[in-house]
């Protein structure tokens, strides 16, 4: 398979008016402040609190402050220059240290990154950004990466492989940023640590197979994808969302034929897994699955972090080809991409089962190589699910730096997908239906749960003026034992309810025809404690006649008269290969019949493809049953397709009618 990262990138420089940042590439140093007359003591430490009360009774001073120890007190002078009580307390025996009460300030502030504003990923307050695109987002749609920040910013001793087609050093936001390598003595010709690479300083070549990890005039896409994990916080350009960790640049795909195959993705991930990696973002894809690709990946015992594809389809469906995003290796965890709004981009592959959460991945702005019109330090913007994976390997990263210990590739996986949060859209387009979320990933949390998005209507139930449906939903983030799940519901535009308090993952409604649900789910502790709720979509149940314009019948079908009918009438036939294909869009189907004595077999195929053959004999008629039922993630337009088989002795296939949810 030969791999590309053209599909995952869209890029439009800076225009004029953004132009590159010039001057000192440091941020100026925040200027102390502090009260004109405020003091901070430090008592010594034999000293008695009436000692410490006698110091500001001598001198006339007041306490603005004490410490619970009784140790450090900020004491305010009356009519006296601070400057006068500092000198005073100084030679006071009691007393081990005098100072000004300055006012501190992070060394470097995310805000003050000179693009900051634009980097709606790490911080959206419902700005407008230009881009590629123009879009006004929707605040708080972000991984809160600039609340991360201020907690975490990551380890130079975290090493993140960005396997792609280089990484430009030379940019002034990657220059602090470059992984050394520390057994290879720099320009010796000589393989100081035999791992069969001369002078593999910054990473390696696998394309040219040489130690240059940036060609002039290319790898704008790696660039870009590691600026975006870990840009330094240096007061000018954009910053990363994990701007302390080191980029080990493995370059492997350039736009000529001879590079991007699988053999070099697999030298390269070796090389990562033996030199000192600890997690790698994979920006890039291609169709065909490759065992020796996978297994690799196993055996590089690291979290492999992918981009989920920009072809907009869905991963789980029959056909569905991308590589590795759609690799069953359990280190690997699969991004798709979000806009502003917290939609899923109209590119971005997804999958309930094969896409495991989102990120940001539209209007990114990040490190680009210098280049005609966009001189150095130069940045673009760009889309992709390219952009996306690095948000979520950045978010590793920091996990990383804040962990107390090593941590295996599953136990971070599971880490970064329990702090990501729910996402009304991501809901049935993706494993956990969550967005990534950095802040969470370096604190502590609780228990999440996911909404309800599949609704199954109940095989072998009767219709009447509703349905009987089970909707689930994937497990919670962070549970513990004895924890359950309380299900919520609401009919129309009414209050909500409390459906259920179970410990399952799935609860039986009956769906009244017509009318518009809504099921929302939270956890509950076994202290009682509840985490937040997350609300599922609207669902609305309808039954369409067998007699509907929506129901295609080939061969010879008659109409009957039926009082035990949900509309009065059946379709029926007792001819073999007589079918009846139904076509509409929904979230499930449900095709509604007669059992009974004389009742035979048939096929059914769902979108062209056979599923199962339904039996529908019964001992006794029963009208009104569900006989088949198929439900999917998302709302579709699917054809059903139902063929008699003829069955010796009793033929019979009766249609009452067809269930949908959407």
């Amino acid at each position: 398979m030969r791999h590309t990262r053209h599909a995952l990138l869209v890029l439009v420089v800076l225009a004029t008016g953004l132009a590159a940042p010039t001057g000192s590439l440091a941020a100026d140093p925040p200027t102390p402040a502090t009260s004109r007359d405020d003091i901070l003591v430090r008592y010594r430490a034999n000293t008695s609190s009436a000692e410490r009360n006698a110091v500001a009774r001598d001198l006339n001073l007041s306490v603005v402050r004490s410490s619970r120890t009784g140790r450090t007190a900020v004491l305010r002078g009356k009519g006296v220059s601070a400057a006068t009580v500092r000198r005073e307390l100084a030679g006071d025996p009691r007393v081990s240290a005098v100072g000004q009460n300055y006012r501190r300030e992070l060394a470097a502030d995310p805000t003050d990154e000179q693009y900051f504003p634009s980097e709606w990923g790490l911080n959206n307050s419902g700005q407008t950004i230009s881009g590629i695109e123009p879009q006004t987002g929707v605040p708080d749609v972000d991984i809160d990466g600039l609340e991360a920040l201020r907690v975490q910013q990551g380890k130079s001793s975290i090493v993140v492989a960005v396997i792609d087609d280089g990484v430009d050093f030379s940019h002034p936001d990657l220059a602090g940023r470059k992984w050394t390598n520390p057994g290879e003595t720099p320009g010796d010709g000589i393989d100081n640590d035999n791992n069969g690479y001369i002078d593999d300083i910054n990473g390696w070549d696998f394309c040219h197979d040489d130690n240059t990890v940036h060609d002039a005039g290319h790898d704008g896409h790696g660039t870009h994808v590691a600026g975006t994990i870990a840009a330094s916080l240096n007061g000018t350009g954009v910053v990363g969302v994990a701007p302390g960790v080191s980029i080990m640049a493995l370059k492997f795909i350039d736009d000529v034929q001879s590079c991007g195959d699988d053999a070099m993705a697999i030298d390269a991930i070796d090389y990562a897994a033996a030199n000192g990696a600890d997690v790698i973002n994979a920006s890039w894809g291609g169709t065909g699955e490759n065992p020796a690709l996978d297994q690799t990946i196993v055996d590089s015992g690291l979290l492999f972090i992918a981009a989920a594809g920009n072809s907009g389809i869905d991963l789980d469906a029959p056909g569905a080809d991308f590589f590795p995003a759609e690799s069953p290796a359990p280190n690997v965890l699969t991004v798709g991409a979000i806009d502003q709004t917290g939609q899923i981009a109209d590119f971005s592959n997804f999958g309930a089962t094969r896409v495991d959460l989102m990120a940001p991945g539209t209007n990114i702005l990040s490190t680009y190589p210098a280049q005609s019109g966009c001189p150095s330090p130069c940045y673009a913007w760009s889309d992709g699910t390219s952009m996306s994976a690095p948000h979520v390997t950045g978010i590793a990263a920091l996990a990383l730096s804040k962990a107390s210990g090593p941590m295996t590739a599953a136990a971070l996986r599971s880490l970064v997908l329990a702090a990501a949060v729910p996402l009304q859209a991501a809901s049935c387009f993706s494993v956990t239906g969550r967005l990534a979320n950095a802040y969470r990933a370096v604190t502590s949390t609780g228990p999440t749960a996911i909404p309800p998005c599949i609704y199954r209507f109940d095989v072998g139930s009767v219709v009447g003026s509703g349905i009987s449906s089970t909707l689930s939903w994937q497990p919670a983030t962070g549970t513990s034992a004895g924890s359950s799940y309380v299900v919520l519901r609401r009919r129309e535009s009414g209050p909500w309810s409390t459906a259920a308090t179970t410990t399952g993952r799935s609860l039986r409604q009956t769906l009244t025809f017509g009318t518009a649900y809504r099921f929302a789910t939270r956890t509950r502790t076994s202290g009682g404690s509840l985490g937040p709720v997350a609300y599922g979509q609207y669902v609305e149940t309808a039954l369409y006649q067998e007699g509907t314009s929506l129901a295609k019948y080939s061969g010879t079908w008659s109409t009957t008269s039926s009082s035990t009918a949900s509309g009065g009438k059946l379709r029926t036939t007792t001819q073999a290969n007589a079918y009846v294909e139904f076509k509409r869009a929904a979230l499930a189907t449900a095709i509604v019949g007669r059992r009974g004595p004389t009742s035979g077999k048939a096929k059914v195929y769902v979108d062209g493809v056979l599923v199962s053959t339904i039996d529908l004999y019964h001992a006794t008629s029963q009208s009104r049953v569900v006989l088949f039922s198929r439900s999917w993630s998302t709302v579709a337009t699917h054809t059903i397709r139902v063929v008699v088989l003829g069955t010796a002795g009793r033929p019979r296939v009766d249609i009452d009618g067809f269930a949908i949810a959407r």
